[in-house]
């Protein structure tokens, strides 16, 4: 498993733009290459990631946190289809087939590929669920929440990274 210690997270009593500006890393972290199918064994694996910024969330189905932000990234995922991927990261010991049904049922737009060693080791450890790690458009890991996140200050990050892989002004 991902997790560092059996944890759910909440949501965080910090203030959006807090939040926001301490999620970004101090320096982008090149991420060596991954390899990752969904469920279905399609490939989303680094090599296809080129040009996008990434949101790479590690959920269960059995969080509660994990759940309720679920249709946020849809809508990220809807909103920006060409330039970002959201990919749900499973750390559940749910079936395939329960996990493609869940998926289903709250309307998850998203690649869903069950945690692998692999995975674990290209990210940072995950200490609580969710985890959201952003990739900019450079494969750098650039930005990480802990817990529940805030559509807001997420999409700001998105929009940020998206802006700053165009060579427009990141601010």
């Amino acid at each position: 498993m991902l997790l560092g210690a059996a944890a759910c997270g909440g949501a965080s009593k910090q203030t959006p733009a807090a939040r926001e500006a301490s999620s970004r890393l101090a320096t982008p972290f090149p991420l060596q290459p991954v390899t990752a199918f969904d469920l279905d064994g399609r490939d989303v694996s680094s090599a296809t990631w080129k040009g996008k910024v990434v949101i790479v969330n590690v959920w269960a189905t059995w969080c509660a946190p994990c759940r309720r932000e679920i249709p946020a990234l849809a809508a990220l995922q809807d909103k920006y289809r060409d330039r970002v991927l959201v990919i749900g990261v499973l750390d559940d010991n749910v079936t395939d087939n329960f996990a493609r049904e869940f998926g289903t049922t709250v309307k998850l737009n998203y690649p869903i590929v069950r945690s692998t060693p692999e995975i674990e080791h290209r990210f940072p450890t995950v200490l609580a669920l969710p985890m959201t790690f952003i990739v900019d458009t450079r494969t750098n890991l650039v930005a990480m929440f802990a817990g529940e996140l805030d559509p807001v200050a997420l999409e700001a990050e998105v929009v940020h990274f998206l802006n700053a892989g165009r060579g427009r002004p990141a601010g």
